[in-house]
């Protein structure tokens, strides 16, 4: 198959793949649930072991880019995925807290692989071409929508399943995996593989020489560096988000077969905005950050507080729905414009170790702030968790966004030329 084929079989694929790849199905909507009342463990824990995972993408983040280079994005791809589904299979027929830390080890080295070589992919299938990045955030966007559809079809039964019998969304969740693991077969490495061998060539410590240098000269750019604390903060948010959804649902008595069904009209939502991206961006432009992480972190402030007031159950629902409905919008343009941002004045040859460097401080903001809300719950409610957060990180965000006014969003002839350092017109 020549490069043009191999490119379009890419492209075809990719959105499928990320409709039943991109995350977990049949799982988020009862995973709190699941783990709580069948296997035991408390919010506290849950949260605990959530911040050993972040942890083990932060070790083996730089292990991932070895193997990556090394056997390619293809066969890494396929790692990942079979990796994941050999996770879920373990959570079903396991248990015990240490099985859980286990089950996250292996999931931080499925998606460490999977979060440097599934954008990647894309992108180096894509010609390069004043073009390259609507048609990335096309295509990428269109598989961001499939995947909240199928999510929130998945979500409306899954409430409904786990009452039945709460093995049931699990088992549906590992068939999801195995169909992603076999999709991932049908890729094809979008650049030859004989770059590969200078890397062996030159030897384990120039290979992690050659890495630093990458690292060295993303620190040097005010534009990436800007985008990746911002990432930090913001997928440290998200991330903690899905346990606080459902400790809250719960803390507000709402019923367990409801869970699926809110976490439907979320996804829904969020597949919608989706594949609005082009809009945010167009209307938003460089305020885009700026109005999702102000929006989020201000309703985590006014939730926690209508919560604790305890006016009546409907504010409470009412207040915590629409914020989990903002979260939904949020975050289904927010993936796309990201990776596009990461993309923009890079090349193949270094797009995987920006990716693997925004994953590593990503999962360093989810440590901290699994860590930090973990410590929270153990010591007081959800409502003021959500309190503490959400005014912490406005206070945070609002000096971060200013700093990033005259860094991020510029015309290309703007920016310094250690900004533009990885650009293909360089």
């Amino acid at each position: 198959m020549n490069v043009q084929m191999i490119r379009k079989n890419n492209m075809r694929i990719f959105p499928i793949y990320k409709m039943f790849s991109w995350d977990l199905l049949f799982y988020y909507a009862i995973t709190f649930l699941f783990l709580t009342q069948v296997k035991g463990f408390t919010a506290s824990q849950v949260l605990l072991a959530d911040s050993f995972y972040a942890i083990f993408r932060v070790i083996f983040q730089i292990f991932c880019i070895n193997i990556t280079d090394s056997i390619g994005k293809q066969k890494s791809l396929l790692t990942g995925n079979l990796l994941v589904t050999i996770s879920i299979l373990m959570i079903i027929v396991g248990n015990g807290f240490n099985l859980l830390i286990l089950y996250n080890l292996i999931q931080a080295i499925a998606y460490g692989l999977k979060g440097i070589c599934e954008p990647t992919i894309l992108s180096d299938s894509i010609p390069k071409s004043s073009f390259s990045s609507k048609i990335y955030s096309r295509i990428d966007g269109k598989g961001s929508s499939f995947y909240y559809i199928v999510d929130a079809i998945s979500s409306v039964s899954t409430g409904f399943l786990y009452v039945i019998n709460p093995y049931i969304p699990m088992i549906m969740c590992f068939i999801c995996c195995l169909i992603s693991t076999i999709i991932s077969l049908a890729f094809e490495e979008p650049i030859p593989e004989t770059r590969h061998d200078n890397k062996k060539r030159s030897g384990f410590v120039s290979y992690y020489k050659d890495i630093l240098t990458t690292f060295k000269h993303i620190t040097k750019s005010n534009r990436l560096k800007s985008l990746l604390v911002f990432s930090l903060c913001f997928w440290g948010i998200l991330s903690v988000f899905g346990t606080l959804r459902s400790s809250i649902l719960v803390d507000i008595d709402v019923p367990e077969q409801y869970f699926g069904i809110i976490l439907a009209v979320m996804q829904m939502i969020a597949s919608l905005s989706a594949s609005k991206q082009h809009w945010f961006h167009n209307t938003l432009r460089n305020r885009a950050l700026s109005w999702f992480s102000l929006s989020v972190v201000s309703s985590f402030i006014l939730t926690g507080l209508l919560v604790i007031c305890n006016i009546s159950f409907t504010v409470s629902l009412i207040s915590t729905l629409l914020t989990i409905m903002l979260v939904g919008i949020v975050k289904g343009p927010y993936f796309t414009l990201m990776q596009k941002y990461l993309n923009s004045f890079s090349n193949p040859n270094v797009n995987t170790k920006i990716f693997a460097v925004n994953s590593l401080l990503e999962n360093l903001g989810r440590v901290i702030l699994s860590f930090f809300a973990s410590f929270l719950l153990s010591i007081t409610t959800t409502a003021y968790t959500f309190i503490i957060i959400g005014s912490t990180f406005l206070v945070i965000f609002i000096f971060l966004l200013n700093y990033m006014k005259a860094k991020v969003g510029l015309n290309p002839n703007e920016y310094t030329k250690e900004d533009l350092i990885f650009s293909n017109e360089k």
